[in-house]
């Protein structure tokens, strides 16, 4: 028994000799393992390193692993002192508990899994006592893009104040860009040309696609862009491609300022009439064609869509993106809304007598008949145009004043041709859209002198941001952009990639402008999450709401007006 006894206090001692010898092995240092450049200078080799562990994210529904940094570091702003270790779910330390503050020796092979450096295979991991890594902080605006190489791997914080610039992928990935004050497309008026330094994306730590809880949201179930978080903390990880990415150190604790809240109605003026420019988002009353693909997408489409037309409460509205299918649809969201409203408030202006053109989609115009009389209506068919502009005249039945209102959906910049009308700046079919907005110039002209006034709005979607070609040629030919009347940061009715920019415009005549009395776009779409749309794949269904927010993908414009 003694003799047992001894055998196996040997081997205790062994092992407990062979745990130290283990810790106090040779190794490298984490910066000598990432160097200096994008690829570790010791790829494919098995190497050994004692770091502290930064962050611990286990399981393959998360990272699958943890980081550890080097304790000191080399300051050298050129090398990161972080790597990830990875553990499958077939290696032998797949039940080792982790924590953040170990000081672990770990020995694996060095691969490079979609240029985020790490130790994967692994021979050894041995805890060796506890330390702590103090965050390294980062500053936006960075002076190159590729910084975020020499962080890859370490616990960082953001000291600054972030603002959430896109929501585009938080549902399907967990993911949110995050960026030094709001972004701004470069062509619409802002500046907005350093967008690439100023910007993270954040991501929840989580590899699963499509989660049925989405991260991030507040107390009501939403993030708008332009809410806030300071002093951010996580791991930057190289996503490949030149790309990273911030993993907080839990998602869960990351709470976001609600600092732009959302609002119950559009600003209101002192009028005598409103109107509105509104792209609806592909309203299709046919199913599987562009919009919704089942009755209860349509229902949901719908169902949104009179949230948003009943609260703004146009006279007139202008829509943009309505299947052009005659009077069918334009009729049938008509009769809706009127049910909504439980009276006949709204009617519709017929097909024109030129017809539509072949798009799939058309402009259409609705009206509140008990304040307006139809004088006269119709389109302009010209091959320039992709959908011919729609016009109204109308008569106020309070005072008698005329004024024509021209709906129009300019060439979009996507489907870029192989030559010719290619993006030199301003997105593709820049060209087209320039020549598109002189022939409706035109077209204007014509109306007015037709009806003998010239009160005129353009409203529509022009597909082009503020400093652009076709707006100058607008306002050449003496169409004032009412939006000057908005503060500079919120001239925007639409997101794209996280730049805000404005292609849903209200320009007036010389005559109408000292008759505007205000102007306002309802930011109940561009700042929204797409989750949160009519559609329900990729969108958790516990989300939808029967509001207006994110009824379309771009923001409502509303113009107020005071007839002399």
């Amino acid at each position: 028994m003694k003799k047992l006894f001894l055998f196996m206090l040997v081997l205790g001692l062994g092992f407990s000799f062979a745990q130290s010898q283990q810790c106090s092995n040779d190794y490298k240092h984490v910066y000598e393992l990432q160097g200096s450049e994008r690829r570790s200078p010791f790829a494919g080799k098995v190497v050994s390193t004692k770091a502290v562990v930064s962050a611990v994210y286990p399981g393959k529904e998360s990272l699958g692993g943890f980081f550890v940094q080097d304790a000191e570091g080399d300051n050298d702003p050129t090398t990161s002192d972080g790597i990830f270790v990875r553990i499958t779910k077939r290696s032998d330390y797949v039940d080792m508990k982790i924590n953040i503050g170990d000081v672990v020796f770990v020995t694996g092979k060095l691969l490079e899994r979609n240029e985020l450096s790490q130790l994967d295979r692994l021979e050894a991991l041995e805890i060796c006592g506890q330390a702590e890594i103090k965050a390294t902080e980062i500053s936006l605006p960075l002076n190159n893009p590729n910084d975020l190489e020499a962080y890859e791997g370490m616990r960082v914080i953001f000291p600054q104040t972030l603002s959430v610039a896109e929501t585009y992928n938080l549902a399907r990935y967990g993911q949110t860009l995050l960026s030094l004050g709001r972004l701004y497309q470069p062509n619409n008026g802002q500046a907005g040309s350093d967008n690439a330094l100023r910007q993270i994306l954040l991501d929840d730590t989580s590899n699963i696609e499509n989660p049925e809880i989405v991260p991030y949201l507040n107390s009501e179930d939403y993030l708008r862009l332009g809410s806030t978080i300071s002093g951010l903390e996580g791991v930057i990880v190289n996503s490949g491609l030149g790309k990273y990415r911030l993993e907080p150190i839990q998602a869960s604790t990351v709470e976001f300022t609600n600092s732009n809240p959302r609002t119950a109605k559009p600003d209101s003026y002192s009028h005598e009439i409103s109107i509105s420019s509104f792209n609806v988002l592909n309203y299709f009353t046919d199913l599987n064609e562009r919009g919704a693909d089942s009755p209860e997408e349509f229902e949901r489409q719908t169902a949104k869509l009179l949230a948003a037309l009943s609260a703004i409460d146009a006279d007139v509205f202008g829509l943009i993106e309505i299947e052009n299918d005659g009077n069918k649809t334009i009729a049938a969201l008509t009769d809706s809304l009127n049910e909504y409203l439980g009276a006949e408030v709204y009617a519709y202006v017929p097909k024109p007598p030129l017809g539509l053109g072949t798009d799939q989609i058309r402009q259409a115009i609705m009206y509140k008949p008990a304040k307006l009389r139809l004088i006269t209506y119709g389109s302009e068919r010209k091959a320039i145009y992709n959908r011919p502009p729609v016009f109204a005249s109308f008569e106020s039945l309070v005072d008698g004043e005329v004024f024509t209102v021209i709906v129009s959906h300019f060439k979009s910049k996507g489907g870029c041709p192989p030559g010719g009308d290619t993006d030199k700046g301003n997105g593709c079919w820049n060209l087209r859209r320039s020549a598109q907005a002189q022939t409706l110039s035109d077209f204007a002209a014509k109306i007015s002198a037709r009806i003998n006034d010239t009160d005129v709005l353009l409203i529509g979607d022009l597909n082009s941001y503020r400093s652009e070609t076709p707006l100058e040629i607008l306002e050449s030919n003496n169409y004032t952009n009412i939006d000057i009347m908005l503060p500079l940061e919120d001239r925007y009715s639409y997101v794209f990639k996280g730049e805000l920019g404005t292609l849903d415009y209200a320009l007036v005549s010389r005559s109408l402008l000292p008759q505007v009395s205000g102007f306002d776009v309802w930011h109940i779409n561009s700042d929204e999450a797409r989750m949160l749309d009519y559609n329900t794949e990729y969108n958790p269904a516990y989300l939808f709401q029967d509001s207006p927010y994110r009824s379309s993908d771009h923001d409502p414009a509303i113009i107020y007006l005071k007839l002399e």
